[in-house]
Parts: C-alpha cells; structure tokens; sequence
C-alpha cells in the first residue's frame, strides 16, 4: 500500500516569492521589463482615472490603487506576468457594495471614499486567509457559464451607468436597469456640446481598437482630450470636466469599520473574490501555460490579498489581476514582476508631477474610456459557446447576466453563486445507473449500451452508477435499481462501485434500505471493486454488517461467479 504524502512545510521563499526570482535576476532582461512597464503604464494611468469614476472616488485614488497594487502582487504574486491594479468588474462591485452601506454619503464625498479604502482592506483579509489556508481551489466556484453571465452582463451595465458622462445628464442612481430608464427619461437634458465630445472619444477609440491595436488608445485619447478642453475651454461650453487633482503622496488610512456596516463589507470583499480572482488566476495560467511554468492558486490569493489590502491602507480601491493589462505586458516581453516594481515607480512619478494635467480632463471622455473597455467585456462568442454547451449553461448565463442587469451588481453575485451551487447538486446528481455485460475479448466488464455484444448471467443484474453515491442522487440511484430489477426479473443484484467517487450518510442508508427491499423479495445483493474510503463510511454506517461481508467482492467478476453460483443452488 503506498504512504500517504505529508505535504512540506512552505518556507518563507514559498509565501515571498521576490526572494526566489530576485537574487537569479538577469539583467540582460531589464531592457524588456522596462519596456513592458511602459507599454502597461500607458494602458494603466487613464484606465485607473476611469475606473475611479466607476467605484466613485475622485481620479487620484485610481492612480494609488495602481501604485500598491502593481508593488505588493509583485512582492507575492506567484506569476511572473500578472499585471494587477484597477478592474472595471471589480471597480463595479465596490461602488454597488459601498452604496449598500447606509452610511455611505454620496459618491465622491469623504465617507464614500473611506469605506471605498475599508472594502479593499477587508477583501485583502479575505484574499490572505484564504490564501494562507490552501484554498486556492474556490477560485473554481463559480462555473464558466455563470462568470461569463457576470462579464457580459457588466459590459452592458458598466456601458449603461456611463452614458450620462457621454450625454451629460445628471448620474441616475440604482440597478443598470434603473440607471437606464433614468438615462432615457433624462435624453432632453442633453448637452450637445459634451455629446460630440463623448461620441468622439468612443468613435476614436472604437477606430484605434479595429486599426491600430498596439497603441495606448486610452492614453492618446485622454492626452487629446485633455488639449482639446484647454485649447477650446469646453468647461465654458457646459463640458464637465475632472477639476482639480492634487499631486503628492497618500497617507496611511486607518479601514473604517462598524458593527452596522462589517456585514456588508464582508459580503462585498466576498463578491470582489468571486469575480476578481477569476480572472486573476485566467491571467496567471495562461501566461504560465505559455512561458512554461508554474503558478500557485493559494499564493495567487495571497498576492492578491496583500494588493488589496496595500490599496485601501493607503486610500486606494479594489484590485485585481487584469488579462488585457497582462497581455500588453506579455506582447512588451516582459520576463519578471520587476516591470511591475518599475510600473509602480512610473505611477509614483505620475501622481508626483503628472496628476495636475488630468484637471482639465472632459468627464466625457473617461465615460468613453470606460465604455470602450466595456464593449471588451461583451464577447458575443461566448454566448455562441454557452448556448452549444446546453440548456442547463445557457439559462445559468442568462440568469447571471439579467440578474446583475435587473437587481444589482452584489444581487447578482449572489445570484451567480447559487446557480453554480444549484449546477454543481444538478450535475453531481445525475449519476446514471449503467447495466453492465463481460467483454470476452476486454476480459472486463463494460456498459451493455456500448457494447451489446457483451454477455450477462441469467437472474443476475449487473450495474455501476457512474458518479457520487450522496444526498442529492442516491434516492434516484435505488429507485433506478428496483425498476432495472422488476423489468428483467432479477434473482441477483451486482453493483459495481469502482465508478462511485463518494458516498455519504445518505448514499449509505440508501443501500442499506435497498438490501431489505431486494432480501424481503428473496434477492441478493453484493457490492464490487468498493473503493478504500467508501468502504470505511459503509462499515461506520453498518451497511457492510446489513449486506454482510461475504457479499463484499473485490472484482466484478468474482461477485457475479459468486453470486450466480449461489442462485443456481451451487457451492
């Protein structure tokens, strides 16, 4: 029998992983990561200034969450490519998780700010704790079809709860779909001059994204737009703009926290998890997948979580690890997380001397920054994929998406978790029951519907059930047996148990039940190829008393020999 595997205990170079890459560091690469920060730093600055629009803080506190999120993922972030600062999805999160908090003020006040900071903190904690118990596996929670429901659905949400920048109507509060029948009652209001700007932007981006996909499309269009509002004085014109932004370093922020507010906080940093960490770890594996190495899930978290919690401790807002950000890095050549250390030096500098420029910056056309990353997010395509997978994935998307859509960004996290929990009990118990037949040239035995020539043993059934044996399946299992039973007139009962991945206290009471029903009609039952740890629930429970241990059998094959022989009155 082999030993089990006592994992090693990590060392410190495991749980920072700088101190493994970073003394090996060949500087021959440092030409290639300096370049890829670059090439991020120009995607990052306006992106960050946008997405603070979103979360609903001012501009600056987009570039802080940058600066600690590139700094402390590289630090502890496992991949050596993974750009992590602000994200649009979870940006989303946050300002549908501070507005929950009655507390909260309005957006862009003091207190909206703070629990802004606070939330990040608290989704830091919770990223490290899981991190630091080995539980990178929740990162598979959510289906594909119920995340991919979130993105498309936060596409089209993040587009909406833009369009009144692009029109310059006041900001309608609620559900997308509020937001939307806001916006439309409010189409009269707009301002003709902030709609050409606005159209414009989208209309140049829209042009770069098909014709010029390598540019900075973000960074050239805030930069003109920037120049356009001073050459023109589009604020005299009834154009918004950002207004002042300090320069100068944030300071060290106490989280705030109540007994009235904890709750929220929790179940948000819960929600910017469940969909911030997704792609996250999308980003790490494909990037690991393709430069051939390996990434660590748990630690994954950690690095995460130490972003996180860096960004609120210093007034910034929720991060987490972007795919387009990572693979402007990739295409740059970027070889090691120092493109990140360097990235953060390059946002530093910015918030130091460059965040004064942003002043005149038309809100329009961060509206339009935000929408063109938007429109990134609604993947037609995998809508097409889901719809061909099924039924089941396709109303799970659809389901998520209108969810979110209709109820709210943290309603339809909710929403998305119980749809994975319900597919994940759906699948789980759908386990078919399989006749089985021997294979004389296989020397085993094989399902009959594959393999029709198979030959079976008069008066006795032979079956697997091809899944978990638990609460959710195992009374549709036993039932499926009695009828197998009625309809060939069964004297004898084999079920393989190879196939049965798990049983618990209910699969357990259910086979036990199906042996007095099956010997009070005078029939056999005994149980085959019973794995190491099924057989252990089935002797703790009593089944292996009821069945008795005779009829316990180690191969198919012995069981029906055995068994048979019994029923045909042999030895």
């Amino acid at each position: 029998m082999t030993e089990p595997v006592t994992p090693k205990p990590r060392r410190v170079t495991d749980l920072i992983p700088i101190l493994t890459w970073l003394p090996g560091y060949d500087r021959q690469w440092l030409s290639k990561d300096a370049i890829a920060a670059a090439s991020v730093w120009a995607l990052l600055v306006p992106q960050g200034v946008a997405y603070a629009s979103i979360v609903g803080v001012p501009p600056q506190y987009g570039l802080y969450a940058a600066m600690f999120g590139l700094l402390l993922y590289a630090v502890l972030g496992s991949s050596r490519h993974v750009v992590t600062g602000p994200s649009a999805t979870v940006a989303a999160v946050s300002a549908s998780a501070v507005g929950a908090i009655g507390a909260a003020g309005v957006a862009q006040s003091d207190t909206w700010i703070a629990y802004s900071a606070s939330l990040a903190v608290v989704a830091g904690l919770l990223y490290l704790a899981l991190g630091l118990l080995r539980m990178g596996w929740v990162s598979n929670f959510l289906s594909t079809s119920v995340l991919e429901g979130f993105v498309f659905g936060f596409g089209i949400g993040l587009t909406i709860d833009q369009s009144h920048k692009i029109l310059g109507t006041p900001k309608v509060e609620g559900s997308y779909l509020q937001v939307l029948v806001g916006t439309v009652k409010d189409i009269p209001e707009t301002s003709m001059t902030t709609f050409v700007v606005g159209v414009s932007a989208i209309a140049l981006l829209l042009l770069m994204r098909r014709f010029l996909p390598r540019w900075p499309r973000a960074l050239v269009v805030v930069v003109l737009g920037i120049v356009a509002s001073a050459v023109l004085e589009l604020s005299t014109h009834g154009v918004a703009i950002v207004g002042d932004v300090p320069t100068g370093l944030p300071s060290f922020t106490a989280p705030t926290f109540s007994a009235d507010t904890i709750g929220t906080l929790i179940a948000g940093g819960f929600a910017v998890i469940m969909v911030g960490f997704s792609e996250s770890l999308a980003a790490a594996r494909a990037a690991a997948s393709k430069h051939g190495y390996d990434i660590d899930a748990s630690q994954e978290m950690i690095g995460q979580g130490a972003a996180n919690a860096a960004s609120g401790l210093f007034s910034g807002f929720v991060v987490a690890g972007s795919l387009s950000k990572t693979t402007v890095a990739d295409l740059a050549g970027q070889r090691t997380q120092l493109a990140s250390v360097i990235n953060s030096g390059l946002i530093l500098l910015t918030i130091l001397f460059l965040a004064g420029l942003f002043t005149n910056l038309p809100e329009a056309v961060l509206g339009a920054v935000v929408i063109d990353a938007a429109i990134g997010l609604v993947d037609v395509r995998s809508l097409r994929r889901v719809a061909t997978a099924g039924r089941r994935d396709l109303a799970a998307y659809l389901a998520a998406m209108i969810g979110l859509l209709v109820l709210g960004v943290l309603a339809g996290v909710l929403i998305g978790a119980i749809l994975s929990l319900l597919l994940l009990v759906a699948a789980a118990s759908s386990s078919p029951v399989r006749r089985l037949g021997y294979h004389e040239d296989e020397h085993a035995f094989v399902e009959m519907a594959e393999y029709p020539s198979a030959t079976t043993t008069e008066g006795v059934l032979v079956v697997d059930i091809a899944g978990p044996l638990f609460f959710a399946d195992a009374q549709g299992s036993r039932d499926t047996i009695l009828a197998m039973v009625a309809a060939e007139s069964a004297r004898a009962v084999v079920i393989d148990m190879a196939p049965v991945t798990l049983v618990d206290l209910d699969g357990a009471e259910v086979l036990a039940r199906l042996h007095s029903e099956l010997a009070a009609r005078g029939i056999k039952l005994a149980l085959a190829r019973v794995g190491r740890e099924q057989l252990a629930v089935l002797r703790r429970t009593g089944v292996v008393d009821e069945i008795g241990e005779a009829y316990i059998f180690v191969s198919t094959r012995h069981a029906v020999s055995s068994i048979g022989s019994t029923e045909h009155g042999e030895a």
